[in-house]
Formats: C-alpha cells, structure tokens, sequence
C-alpha cells in the first residue's frame, strides 16, 4: 500500500515539476538568450521482491536547459562583427557625405578658385577680376577650415564615443563578476543542478558585451567565467571585474586610447580590439578618419607651396616680387614641431618642413632614439624605418645637421635622452593652419620680373623674348640690379653682356654667349646662368632668333608698369592641372578625387558587408533559436500532456487512499 501511495506521489512531484518547468518556458519567452528548460525524469530503482522487480516511481534527476555552446558562440562573434561594421559604416558614411558633397566639398571650391585664377590671366590689368580671385581664395581657404571643423567635430564624437562605450563595458563586467560570484555560491557544476537562469543571464551578457568589443573566455572548475579582451587582456576573473578604461595618446592628449584596468595608466590596446562598437569606431579614427584629414592636408600643402612659389617670381602692381600667398606652418619660413611623447627624458624638440610637396606622403611618422644619438624614423603607414640621422661633431652639435625623408627635413634642436620618440604629423593639420597673406588686388603678381626688348635702332632682324624663370631664390637680388644689356658682335658671332650690380655678377664687360645667325636664327634658347657661368642667373631663360647685325642691342630688364602682362599669372593658372603630388604624378584635383573615391568605395563595401554580416547574424541567431529558443506550439501541448499525467497521478494517490481506507474499514469490524 505504501509503495503505491509512494509511486502516485512520485509521479505527482514529477508532473508538478514538469509543469513549474513547463510554465517558466512560457513565461520566459521573450526574455532575451533564455534557454528553455526541460526537467528529466528517471524512473526509482525498483524493489526486488520473489516474483520480480517492482516498480518505485519516477524521480526528477534534473531541470536542464537546452543549450548548444557553439550555436551561441557563434550569435556572441556574430554579434561582435555585425556591430563592428554598422557603427564603422554609420561614421565613414558621414565623411562621405562631406567629401562628395557638391556644394560643401573641396572640388567646387577648387574649381573657382582656379576659374578666378584663370580670370585674371585673360585681363590681368581688371581690378575687378583681381577682386574675384582674392575672394575665391578666401572661399577656398574658408572650405578647408569648414571641412576641417566637421573632421574635428568627428573626432571629438570619436572620443566621447570611446569614453561611452567603455563605461558600457565596464558596467557589464560587473554585471558578469557579479554572477559569476552568484553561480559559484548556488554551487556551480559542482552539485550535478546548475543554475540554468544564471547561466542564460551570463551568456546574454557575454553577448552585450560582444556587441561593444570581441571577447574570448575560460571556464573554471567551479562554474565562473573568465573573459578576454583584445590579444588576451583580462577582462573579467572570476568575482573580480578588472575593466577597461581611456587615457590619453602619450604624443596628443587630445586623442584617447584604450588601455588596460580602470586607473587609465595601463598598456594601451587599441591596435588589438578588432571587433564591436569599439572596434569599429577605432578602425574609422585609423582607417578613414586620419587618413582623409593626412590626404586634405596634403592638397593644401601642395596648393600653399605650389602658389608661394610661383607667385613669388612674379610681379605685382607695386612693381615688387610676389608676396607669399598662403601661410601655412610646415612649409620652409615656418617650421612645424613634433609631438614628443609624455614620457620622453629631454626636453628636445624635433622641427619639420616639407622642401618637397611631390614625394610627401599622407603617412604619420615616428622618430625614436635608442640611445639620444642616433635617430630613426619609421613610416607609420607600412611600419618601415625610411631613414636615419644623428648629430654632427664631438660633442654633438645642436640644432643637428637636418635630414630629408619623403620630402621632409627634420632638425633636431638640443640633445635627447635614450627612449625618447616623436610623433611628426606632417599634413594632419593643414586644412586648418591654411591663411591667406594677399588682401589687396595690387598685390598679386600676374606679371613676370623680367622684359626683353631690342634697341629701335637695330638694324638687323634679330629679337629677343620676354625671359622666364623658373626659381625666386636669386630674384630679390637680380630684379634690383641694373639692366642687361647684349650687344652682338659680328665678328666673333657673340653677344656680349654687360650691366648687372656687384654680388650679382657685375662686372660682367668679358662676359658672352655664342650666338650664329647662319646657324641660329630659327630660335636659340639660353639659360643665362649657364650661359654665363654665373649661378645667381640660373634659371632666367629667353630665347634670340633672327639675324642681327653688328652693333644690335639688345635688353633685359625689370618689367616695370606691366599691368597687361599675364605670364606669371598663367602659371599660376596652370597649377590646377600640375602635377604636384604623388612624386609628380598627380594634380590636385586628382588628389582630392581619389581621395573622395577612396572613401567612397570604403563607404560602398563596408555597406554591403554591413547587410552581409546581418543576414548571417540573423542565421545564427536563427539557429540558436532552433535549438534553445521557446516553441509555444511545444509547451502548449506539454501543458496538455503533463496536466493529464498530474491528474492521473492524483487518481493513483486517490485510489490509494482508498484502498487504505478500505483496509481500516475491515479492521475496524
């Protein structure tokens, strides 16, 4: 009789139990990475009697959930991907956007600044045409410092971004460390029962956690967790959250890295988290945003050297040498300094200027000395060492002998200590430190320097061009000086030239350069320098033709009042289609084109893998749900079943009771 109250029993707890189960699933159903559950049962061990074993019962071995480690590893790195991706396209669309805007972009402004350019050449003496041209450089300059706050803007949101996400990050540690302690008290593995709802809640956090940065764990003997971040760094141990947190670069406090712990002073990893948000807004600062700000700052260093250069070997309306046109440190007059890093043993100081636009780069580069001698610099785009350099004499001599790398000179002022590294950012703020030096229209030189012209009272058919040059270096002193003066000599086929001021080359009575109109008259170009034999002429260049006769003069001098003369200013013209950059390969137009396509195409792919990763996640979490997830149709027909299999336990308790009652009635007679 007991053992068959004992059996009805049984199979009550086990159809209760099933049922409480059952419910939970329901209830849970749209609780986030809950596992449903099933409660196992297992039949007594039987009571062995003379005609056989009889039956016990039914036991509740456990409530275990169904789980699939690898289906929800595989929603956890999804997750961490899909995240990566939708926050890195959601930034590098915004620069997009900028760059390919056709009203707020660089390539409209451009375009009119040139136009303007192109305006004075064809009526150079316009004042009204000078004005344009002095307010599109403006608008031009006023376009790289709007393109230049929004980048600013964007990485100001970059760094907010960072600080977020890492207290994100660190708040579900906590929560991880918390039930880790949790599992670990409720007895883990251990007890053969585990904690299935804690299990479900660490696992959605893993996969919270995942969507902000990638992590890899370690389970442990008594049922905690621990979790890594980046290339092994802990994040979690057990009860104890170590956490993350940002600090600042040691070459810019205004750029912050992720390092290791809470206290900000650990090892920087931000090169090693790859994945999530974190991951994805960090690849951006080095994949898309930095190198946008590197590759404008280029184009307007190559524009402000480009203009400088050509403008100032012009003249203007004063009848003085063109002005520098564009301010802008870095360029040579106006050095730039490295970042040295906060942890530097000097107080050394490393100063940079581009000599050559065309061989800059739009890499960052780093100077370091093992031992305060000797210095490498190591390209940050392809992680080479693209140079070396080290103080002269004994005792070394400061500032030290400057050394050109990718067309940067770079001079060290004072001695360093050994360990001590720089940071040299050539092009990364350009777009902002551009300036226009012209404001008044007299001051752009269209004209060239220099005039040629023949004396009215030649005799023979020969002329000489306007001279060209090609360098200012010497003009300060050469435009001053007197006239030229070339007169030709029949008798020895020469022109013989005289004038010119002492340091320049005065006397120049000897001075000659062949000239055969037999053989000549179609047209000899001179570089008068060369010619002559004396470098601070170099690079003024015209041409003779005809055939003079004996006696002939002929001139070079200022071109004084030459308000019509638009040769310099042609040039200048000219400069949007020269090509500056890229080792003298490409123009600026160019530049700034592959630079929008660059992003663009970045933008595109990044799109289409953003869509791709969703879909995969939307598998995976698919096929979690397959396997963990609640089947309403399922519970709903194990309600029904277990209902009726707790009913009929009942009736078995019943029956039993009656029978009981039965065998007291028959006692009590």
């Amino acid at each position: 009789m007991g053992n068959f109250l004992s059996i009805g029993i049984s199979g009550l707890l086990a159809s209760q139990t099933a049922l409480g189960t059952t419910a939970h699933n329901v209830a849970n159903v749209n609780t986030p990475g809950y596992s449903r559950q099933r409660a196992d049962l297992a039949t007594r061990l039987p009571q062995p009697t003379g005609s056989g074993f009889i039956g016990n019962g039914v036991n509740v071995v456990n409530v275990r959930r169904i789980y699939d480690q690898f289906a929800t590893e595989q929603v956890r790195s999804h997750t961490s991907l899909n995240s990566r991706l939708a926050v890195y396209y959601d930034l590098a669309s915004q620069v997009d956007n900028l760059l390919a805007d056709p009203d707020a972009g660089l390539a409209p402004a451009l375009q009119n600044f040139f136009d303007a350019s192109q305006g004075v050449a064809d009526n150079p003496s316009s004042i009204p045409a000078r004005q344009v041209f002095i307010s599109e450089a403006n608008s031009l300059v006023e376009r790289f410092g709007a393109i230049d706050q929004r980048l600013t803007s964007l990485r100001d949101s970059v760094g907010t971004r960072l600080q977020d996400l890492v207290m994100q990050v660190n708040s579900l540690a906590e929560s991880l460390a918390k039930v880790n302690r949790d599992i670990t008290l409720a007895g883990g593995d251990l007890t053969g029962q585990p904690p299935n709802d804690l299990f479900d809640r660490r696992d959605e956090l893993l996969r919270e956690v995942s969507e902000l940065v990638p992590v890899t764990t370690l389970e442990q003997d008594d049922g905690s967790i621990n979790v890594f971040i980046g290339n092994g760094q802990t994040l979690v141990i057990g009860s104890d959250a170590r956490g993350i947190s940002t600090m600042r670069n040691p070459y810019n406090s205004h750029r912050l890295e992720i390092s290791v712990g809470r206290t900000g002073s650990g090892p920087i990893i931000s090169d090693f988290i790859t994945g999530g948000q974190l991951g994805g807004v960090l690849e951006f600062r080095r994949d898309v945003l930095e190198p946008t700000e590197n590759s404008l700052g280029r184009i307007a260093m190559g524009l402000a050297q480009a203009m400088n250069e050509q403008h100032a070997q012009g003249i203007d309306l004063n009848n003085t040498l063109g002005k520098q046109f564009f301010a802008l440190r870095g360029l040579p007059g106006d050095p730039k300094q490295a970042l040295p890093a906060s942890t530097n043993g000097s107080t050394a100081n490393i100063g940079f200027v581009v000599t050559d636009v065309a061989a800059l780069t739009t890499s960052d580069y780093t100077v370091s000395t093992p031992d305060g001698i000797n210095f490498n610099v190591t390209r940050a785009s392809d992680g080479r060492i693209v140079g070396s350099f080290a103080p002269g004499g004994y005792p070394y001599t400061y500032p030290a002998a400057p050394a050109t790398i990718d067309g940067l000179q770079l001079t060290i002022d004072g001695p360093t200590a050994p360990g001590d590294t720089f940071l040299v950012e050539p092009t990364r703020s350009a777009t902002s430190d551009i300036r226009m030096l012209i404001s008044n229209v007299k001051d752009i030189a269209a004209a060239a320097p220099f005039r040629g012209e023949q004396a009215v009272g030649n005799l023979g058919t020969g002329k000489i061009t306007n001279p060209d040059v090609s360098s200012a270096t010497n003009l300060p002193a050469i435009i001053g000086a007197a006239p030229l003066t070339l007169v030709f000599d029949d008798a020895t086929n020469r022109l013989v030239v005289t004038g010119g001021t002492a340091g320049v080359g005065n006397p120049l009575g000897a001075g000659w350069i062949p000239y055969n109109p037999a053989t000549d008259s179609n047209g000899t170009g001179f570089d008068l320098g060369l010619a002559l034999g004396i470098p601070a002429y170099n690079g003024v260049t015209f041409t003779v033709s005809g055939a003079p006769l004996g006696g002939d003069t002929f001139t070079i001098g200022k071109n004084t009042d030459a308000s019509g003369d638009n040769r310099n200013m042609l040039k200048l013209a000219g400069l949007q289609d020269a090509a500056l950059l890229e080792g003298g390969t490409t123009n600026l137009q160019t530049a700034f084109g592959q630079t929008v396509s660059g992003v663009g195409a970045k933008t595109h792919q990044l799109d289409i893998n953003s869509r791709a990763q969703q879909t995969i996640l939307d598998q995976a979490i698919q096929a979690r749900e397959e396997i963990a997830g609640v089947n309403m149709d399922e519970e709903a027909a194990n309600l029904i079943r277990f209902q009726q299999s707790y009913q009929a336990a009942a009736q078995v308790i019943g029956a039993a009771d009656t029978m009981f009652q039965t065998l007291l009635d028959a006692v009590r007679r």
